[in-house]
């Protein structure tokens, strides 16, 4: 089964490597991809997505945020090999009940260095 604008082989994790996409876009498509599937819903690939989803109904706090940022960072290091993350900010938004989630990165590849940001917004209840 192969996810879309994903390569079928992952040059991280070993054996041949696949063209990496400098398209900002089919990227940021893969990282909603990854964030949005929790763990264990996709059948054959029960690795497959992230674990943000478990502290979404947690208070907010240093701990929590800390969590969230590993989880973010294992599961985009893991599947998502056209990229390098510089820094995860989590922050949550009370007044409107969700957490705002930016993540900033470089495309693997991208000579000139361009940091990137992606937004991810999460409803909690």
């Amino acid at each position: 089964m192969k996810y879309v604008d994903m390569p079928s082989k992952f040059s991280k994790l070993g054996g041949e490597e696949e063209p990496l996409a400098e398209n900002e876009n089919a990227v940021n498509n893969a990282l909603m991809n990854i964030l949005t599937t929790v763990k264990g819903s996709v059948p054959g690939h029960p690795e497959f997505g992230c674990g943000v989803a478990k502290y979404l109904f947690e208070i907010l706090d240093p701990m929590i945020e800390a969590m969230i940022e590993a989880e973010i960072k294992y599961a985009v290091d893991r599947w998502e090999p056209r990229v390098e993350i510089k820094r995860v900010d989590v922050k949550s938004d009370p007044d409107y009940n969700r957490v705002i989630i930016k993540l900033v990165y470089e495309l693997i590849g991208d000579v000139k260095g361009n940091e990137h940001e992606f937004i991810f917004t999460q409803k909690t209840a």
